[in-house]
């Protein structure tokens, strides 16, 4: 991900990390707005240069952007793993098989810098998503619940 192509990201993507955090029902607009800006600035302090993160702008085979995957590396004492932050498809580009090919395409940059396993977080009402997580092999490690009353 080129400097421009981050400036861009980054102008949406605490709008709509909010987004995601209010429509779970965590946190009301303001708080969730706050918390998405605070997060991606201790996350990404040096933009796409920021330590152990990794930023990539998906592209056609014809050059047309159509995308993004964000992920970080963890080494343990277990060995190296990868952590998805952010995967996102165009709106006008969903439905088409992309979103599979861009998850196989992170794990394939993770694998080769050196990742045995990847990880992710994904929100309960996204369920497209939980299913083409599913489909590619991921399998629920820990789960949030919630009740209102």
């Amino acid at each position: 991900m080129t400097a421009d192509e981050y400036a861009s990201y980054r102008a949406g993507s605490a709008h709509d990390y909010a987004q995601e955090i209010v429509e779970s029902g965590q946190l009301d607009p303001d708080a969730a707005a706050k918390r998405a800006e605070a997060e991606l600035a201790e996350l990404l302090p040096d933009g796409p240069d920021s330590a152990g993160m990794h930023l990539w702008t998906a592209e056609t085979g014809a050059g047309e952007r159509i995308g993004l995957g964000w992920i970080e590396l963890r080494r343990r004492a277990s060995g190296t793993s990868a952590w998805i932050y952010d995967v996102q498809v165009d709106a006008t580009r969903r439905g088409e098989g992309w979103g599979r090919r861009l998850m196989e395409a992170l794990h394939d940059a993770a694998r080769d810098l050196g990742a045995t396993t990847m990880s992710l977080n994904v929100f309960g009402h996204n369920t497209a998503a939980i299913r083409l997580y599913e489909s590619l092999g991921y399998a629920v490690t820990a789960q949030q619940m919630k009740r209102d009353l």
